[in-house]
C-alpha cells in the first residue's frame, strides 16, 4: 500500500490567505495536473479569485490525498466520501447551535 511522501511539509494554513497553484503543489505534495482535475470533477474549489486556492481547499486536498493513498478510493468514491463528511460537520454545527 503507497504512503504520503515524507517529504510533504506540514502546513497551518494561515486564515483568510490564499495560494497560487504552484504553491498548493509544493504544500500538498500533488501534482498540478492532479489538483487541476479534481478542481474540474468538483472535488475543489479555487478561491474567488482564479488560480488561487484558500485554506479550505487545502485541507480538501489534503483529505483526497488521504482518502485515495491509505485507502484507494476512486474519483466517484472521493466525491461521495467528501459529500458526506461535509454533511455531517453541517450536522453538526446545527446540533451545536440547538445546544
Amino acid at each position: 500500500m503507497n504512503q504520503l511522501p515524507s517529504d510533504t511539509p506540514f502546513f497551518e494554513p494561515e486564515e483568510n490567505a490564499t495560494y497560487q497553484l504552484d504553491i498548493v503543489e509544493s504544500l500538498t505534495g500533488i501534482s498540478t495536473q492532479t489538483i487541476l482535475h479534481y478542481q474540474e470533477i468538483g472535488l475543489v474549489r479555487a478561491s474567488t479569485v482564479p488560480g488561487e486556492f484558500d485554506e479550505e481547499a487545502l485541507r480538501t486536498l489534503r483529505r483526497i490525498e488521504h482518502l485515495r493513498v491509505t485507502c484507494e478510493v476512486n474519483s466517484s468514491g472521493l466525491k461521495l466520501i467528501l459529500d458526506l463528511m461535509d454533511e455531517v460537520e453541517r450536522l453538526r454545527a446545527e446540533l451545536h447551535r440547538r445546544m
